[in-house]
């Protein structure tokens, strides 16, 4: 555990630094520099780890008896993917390698080329919400595909945008609902009625709505029986609840964004003509929100669609820190209070699963005496 605060308290102290006035030239070199020196921390400890990490099991057997009965468990796109590296290669770090690498650098594209200015605030979120992709699956590199296609969204290209999602969606099949996201980004909602439907939403979600919903359509599709009860399983199998108990992880969520949202619609409203990028990923972000409202509860792998629409979290996040940024004193205060949230985020991402996370093991690390133990 103390290997992931030091990354912590590193990240705290470059994060800080974003809001140190310093001359252009040393903010080029120091943004430039210091973020290329966390992206190769970043690449080096998710290409490196060795049985370390969710779903290590699956994604090794996977690799090391890579056969046409694997490749049908997973989308196309990402079978395709594991072939071509499979016949390359068959050392399951280079696929570590060639697969966070992908992860990392299509999200860093994003971030370089539209956050510099909070760059490390950026990346200290990242890693407090998502680990920074050190411990990379494919849905991870379909979010950082859906990511990278915002700016497209951005650029007003749809074919472009449309082609990447597409690439996205045959990796994870959870990333088809951002097609929506083009729509979305550039709609005009006012938020009163984001609100309305964020309460519908949430009030549907907690009366097991969108259970309710999936009975619906397998009774109209004559799915029912132990067809039906596998498919509801599956669905409904993903939690990563506290205590294996969804309803607290729920309601868990449900609170911390009963908070955030109205932070973020504030600032946002603020920000709005300075910073017009910051509708669009409030827009995106909401979305997300409606999607885990919805199925959050009791069909979790649709709620991991929502991962991609929740990415614009940390955006919103750095956006209501830096938004303090003229007066020194609500800045620290702001800043501080901050950290203390992202280190409580992180105590909860790396609490989860901590057995699998906790130590961090390399391919340097000395398995068979671990074996023999």
């Amino acid at each position: 555990m103390l290997f992931y605060l030091l990354i912590y308290i590193f990240l705290v102290g470059l994060s800080f630094l974003d809001y140190v006035k310093i001359s252009t030239i040393d903010r080029f070199l120091f943004t430039y520099l210091g973020g290329g020196a966390v992206f190769l921390i970043f690449w080096a400890l998710g290409s490196l780890r060795w049985e370390t990490g969710t779903d290590w099991t699956s994604y090794f057997d996977s690799f090391t008896y890579f056969s046409d009965v694997y490749r049908v468990l997973f989308e196309p796109g990402y079978g395709f993917f594991l072939s071509i590296i499979r016949g390359m290669t068959g050392s399951f770090t280079v696929y570590l390698i060639i697969l966070t690498f992908l992860c990392l650098a299509f999200k860093f594209a994003f971030f370089y080329k539209y956050h510099k200015e909070t760059l490390f605030t950026v990346l200290l979120l990242f890693f407090c919400y998502y680990f920074a992709d050190i411990f990379a699956v494919r849905q991870k590199l379909a979010n950082s595909l859906t990511l990278f296609s915002t700016i497209f969204i951005i650029n007003r290209k749809p074919v472009i945008f449309a082609l990447i999602v597409a690439v996205a969606t045959s990796i994870h099949i959870t990333s088809i609902l951002y097609f929506f996201a083009y729509y979305v980004y550039w709609a005009n909602v006012k938020d009163r009625y984001f609100i309305v439907i964020l309460l519908v939403s949430m009030c549907f979600g907690i009366l097991s709505g969108g259970e309710k919903l999936l009975n619906l359509v397998l009774q109209v599709i004559g799915a029912s029986g132990r067809v039906g009860d596998k498919i509801k399983g599956y669905l409904s199998g993903d939690s990563n609840s506290p205590g294996g108990n969804p309803l607290i992880a729920y309601l868990l969520g449900l609170t911390k964004r009963c908070i955030f949202i109205p932070v973020f619609m504030l600032i946002k409203n603020r920000l709005r003509d300075t910073e017009p990028k910051i509708q669009g990923y409030f827009n995106l972000y909401i979305l997300g929100n409606v999607i885990y409202f919805l199925f959050a509860k009791d069909l979790a792998v649709f709620a991991r669609a929502s991962v991609s629409y929740l990415f614009f979290e940390i955006f919103l996040f750095a956006y209501a820190i830096n938004y303090f940024r003229n007066s020194k004193k609500t800045l620290v205060l702001v800043f501080t209070i901050s950290v203390l949230i992202m280190l409580s985020r992180f105590n909860a991402l790396i609490n989860t699963y901590y057995d699998l996370y906790v130590p961090y093991y390399s391919i340097f690390d000395n398995h068979i005496d671990r074996v023999l133990r």
